[in-house]
């Protein structure tokens, strides 16, 4: 499953065979009711059922079945597969229903690649997971999930990510050690282990196989259910692929054993040190760390990327996923961290990727994410990053072709990594936000009759206005954003050529590659080094005169969208292109942007707002 045109459906299918695995989950402890089972116990039950689906691969309806039929079938019954053979009571206990909820998977259409994902199901018990109510198709708002940040990977971004790390390693070392310190079911791992069969393991010999993965495959999560997951991945694996694991199981549960353990992989060191056969550095490490904010100064999946710093070999290739923020988030601890990317001496490759129209994580997990590639391979120290890349879902399969880098080495990194694509773009950049003083110094510290109303989201353009719209609640009365600032200007002509200044193409752009693409913080406002002194007298009036009647003309065009409740007012700028065309050249103009900018942010705004859409379409 390597290309994805659709995540929306593919998680919600992920969603139906994890219900049906908790269901097995809830028949295992209905069926045995005097069998005390706990949490652990029941969760390793179903992955070995699992295990036997995938041994199997077809549905047949089981009467009655103990978990040593089960054994024995798999050739497991002399293996202390998750210290089960020591419960002696277990052995016996009857798992034939759960079973046959388990083999009903099989008619599921590719069952086999999704099946890896469902098992995060089995982090929770039945009760809790079930408690989540669906929306959209699948089970995404669970407190537990929420606060431990987790988000499982979609295949085409893992094939991403480790066939640039494992391609650009392999060459000069056929046994390269590959970590991942927060593995969950094991995708990045067994991706690796892929790669580095096809590449070291052509004629797919058994013994090469096993060697390879005892050398080179290492995983940490603090999660015992996700480790439990992971090593019923890579059994799964040698299932499908080779025929010798029946007799060898015991080796390869071995191997298995000592390259998965539970622990806190912020404490990477710790790890390292309780087990002895673990490398203190590693070639490549791979993953997507967990995403929790400790309020505005720091998130948990920072220390992720420190470690790819510290443990990280000679001749490393390495890549996080990681949220957006780790470009502009202004909390002490993201600061620090791009401090120290802009230190350390390698390359550095920031990959940026919008939430709309569609999300690398598919449409029920709407989130904007970096991918972070550190090279320490035959690189000179250096730091690329792209535009912050949008899309749709029937562009996907082009998503990590059809890209450009821009370098930013030499630029400071501690205010934000800003999101760009060209030379044109960082020259832009450089000119425009290195001015004396900025927009805000403008704006009147008490209330005026010239108020500027300015929205707190922007999804296609920013959102300036000369009043209030007009928007009503469910009750019918006059609604205001909460994120919607009105900030007042001394007079009418300052605050028209506020709105000159905020309602073009050039802004927004500017906007997009130092923020998140969506949210307008009060911040920017100071951030934007253009004002007032940067203009010509004449080029200021005509720009008051151009604001004015952009204001004019938007309001002959608005726009009602209705969300819970509420009437949402507003306008399209559209019809006001012609004015916004003018207020760009005299921007370009004034600020020595290079004279082929206008027609490079025309072509920039057409490719953010339709992904290469046809305007037709729209």
């Amino acid at each position: 499953m390597r290309t994805q045109k659709s995540m929306t459906g593919i998680n919600t299918k992920i969603t139906v065979l994890a219900d049906i695995i908790q269901k097995a989950r809830i028949t295992l402890i209905s069926d045995n009711p005097y069998g005390k089972l706990s949490l652990d116990i029941t969760r390793r039950i179903i992955l070995i059922c699992i295990l036997f689906l995938y041994k199997q691969g077809t549905f047949t309806k089981y009467r009655t079945a103990t978990l040593s039929d089960v054994l024995m079938e798999l050739n497991l019954s002399d293996n202390d597969i998750f210290g089960l053979k020591e419960e002696t009571t277990l052995k016996h206990i009857e798992i034939s229903g759960a079973l046959n909820d388990i083999l009903s998977i099989c008619q599921y259409a590719g069952w086999r690649d999704l099946i890896k994902y469902s098992l995060e199901s089995l982090e929770y018990d039945s009760y809790e997971y079930f408690n989540v109510k669906l929306s959209r198709g699948i089970r995404s708002t669970n407190k537990k999930k929420k606060n431990q940040g987790i988000y499982y990977t979609p295949t085409d971004v893992v094939d991403f990510m480790v066939s640039q790390c494992i391609s650009h390693v392999v060459p000069d070392n056929k046994n390269p050690s590959i970590l991942d310190c927060s593995c969950g079911s094991g995708v990045f791992l067994l991706q690796s282990l892929n790669y580095l069969e096809d590449m070291c393991n052509p004629k797919h010999n058994f013994d090469t196989s096993i060697c390879l993965l005892k050398k080179c495959i290492w995983g940490i999560d603090i999660s015992q259910s996700a480790i439990d997951c992971c090593k019923i991945v890579f059994l799964q694996y040698y299932i499908e692929n080779y025929d010798e694991f029946d007799y060898r199981l015991g080796e390869v549960w071995d191997i298995i054993n000592d390259s998965f353990f539970v622990g806190d992989a912020t404490n990477l060191q710790s790890i390292i040190s309780l087990h002895t056969g673990m490398p203190a550095e590693f070639d490549c490490i791979v993953g997507n760390p967990p995403y929790v904010s400790y309020g505005k100064d720091s998130n948990l999946f920072i220390p992720f990327v420190e470690n790819m710093m510290t443990y990280s070999s000679e001749k490393s290739y390495s890549a996080l996923i990681l949220p957006l923020s780790i470009c502009y988030s202004q909390g002490k601890d993201y600061v620090k961290l791009r401090n120290k990317i802009e230190d350390d001496r390698v390359t550095w490759i920031f990959m940026n990727y919008d939430r709309s129209p569609d999300s690398l994580f598919g449409d029920q997990v709407k989130t904007r994410n970096t991918i972070l590639f550190r090279s320490n391979h035959k690189n000179k120290p250096a730091v690329f990053t792209t535009t912050l890349q949008r899309w749709t879902s029937t562009k996907r399969d082009s998503l990590f072709t059809d890209y450009m880098l821009c370098d930013i080495s030499g630029m400071s990194l501690s205010k934000n990594v800003p999101k760009l694509s060209c030379e044109i773009e960082k020259q832009s950049l450089n000119l425009l936000k290195y001015g004396d003083s900025s927009l805000k110094e403008l704006f009147s510290p008490c209330y005026s009759d010239y108020p500027l109303v300015i929205s707190g989201t922007a999804y296609n353009w920013i959102c300036a206005y000369d009043h209030l719209p007009l928007s009503t609640d469910k009750e019918g009365n006059d609604y205001i954003s909460g994120t919607t600032k009105v900030y007042h200007l001394p007079d009418r002509e300052s605050r028209d050529f506020c709105i000159a200044l905020l309602s073009n193409r050039i802004t927004y752009w500017y906007w997009v590659v130092i923020g998140d693409g969506f949210h307008l913080n009060a911040s920017f406002l100071t951030e934007y080094h253009i004002n007032k002194n940067d203009f010509t007298t004449s080029q200021y009036k005509e720009l008051c005169q151009l604001g004015a009647l952009y204001s004019q003309l938007i309001q002959e065009h608005p726009t009602i969208s209705y969300n819970a409740g509420k009437r949402i007012v507003n306008y399209c700028h559209w019809e006001a292109m012609d004015i916004i065309k003018r207020i760009e050249k005299i921007i370009v103009t004034a600020m020595n942007l290079p004279d082929d900018f206008v027609s490079y942010i025309e072509q920039w705004y057409y490719n953010h707002v339709y992904c290469n859409r046809n305007y037709e379409e729209r």
